[in-house]
C-alpha cells in the first residue's frame, strides 16, 4: 500500500508539472534562468564597486597619515627656528635655508662648541634626518626665507602618487599629484 501511494503521488506531481509547463507560453520558458543571471551580474558589479571603494579608503587613510607626519615635521622645524631666534631673526642670515640636502653639524655633548650658526646647521641636519627616517615616501623638506624679512616658508614634500618621483617647488601648488605641507612662520 505504501509503494502504491508513493507511485500515485509521483504521478500526480508529474501531471502538475506538465500542466504548468503546458499553461506557460513557450516565450516565457527559461525566463527564470535569465532573471537569475541578471541578478548575479548586478550582485557581482555591486561587490566589485564595494571592493574598489575599500581600496580607495585604505589609500586615502594612508595619505592622511602622511599628511599628519609632514605637518608634525614642519611644526618641528618651526619650533627649531623659534628656539634659535638670534640667528633666525637676523635679516642677513641664510643659515636656516635649505633645498632639501642633508647638511651637517654636531651640537651634542658638553664639549660641543655650538654658536647660532652651528645650531642652525645642526637643526637642519636633525630635521632632514627625521624626514628621511619617517614613513613619508621619498620625503624632502625645504626652507626658504623671504628676502629682508624674518618670514620663513617650510615645505615638506612626499611621493603621494607613488610613481617614484617627488616634484618640489616654491609652493605646494606646483607639486601636482605629490603631497605637500606648507607652513609659513614669522620670527
Amino acid at each position: 500500500m505504501n509503494s502504491n501511494s508513493t507511485e500515485k503521488s509521483k504521478t500526480q506531481l508529474a501531471r502538475r508539472k506538465k500542466s504548468r509547463l503546458m499553461l506557460m507560453p513557450l516565450s516565457q520558458q527559461g525566463f527564470t534562468l535569465i532573471e537569475v543571471m541578471v541578478a548575479v551580474f548586478v550582485l557581482a558589479v555591486g561587490i566589485l564597486g564595494m571592493a574598489g571603494m575599500q581600496a580607495v579608503s585604505v589609500r586615502e587613510s594612508q595619505n592622511s597619515i602622511f599628511r599628519s607626519q609632514a605637518d608634525i615635521l614642519a611644526g618641528d622645524m618651526a619650533d627649531r627656528l623659534r628656539a634659535n631666534r638670534a640667528d633666525a631673526a637676523d635679516d642677513l642670515s641664510t643659515n636656516y635655508e635649505t633645498d632639501g640636502t642633508n647638511d651637517g653639524g654636531d651640537c651634542l655633548g658638553t664639549t660641543a662648541n655650538c654658536d647660532e650658526v652651528a645650531l642652525a646647521a645642526y637643526d637642519i641636519f636633525q630635521w632632514q634626518t627625521q624626514i628621511a627616517n619617517s614613513n613619508l615616501p621619498s620625503g624632502i623638506g625645504t626652507i626658504t626665507r623671504n628676502d629682508g624679512t624674518s618670514e620663513y616658508t617650510i615645505l615638506v614634500f612626499w611621493d603621494e602618487d607613488r610613481d617614484g618621483a617627488v616634484v618640489t617647488g616654491a609652493s605646494c601648488n606646483s607639486t601636482a599629484a605629490d603631497g605637500c605641507i606648507r607652513l609659513v612662520i614669522q620670527i
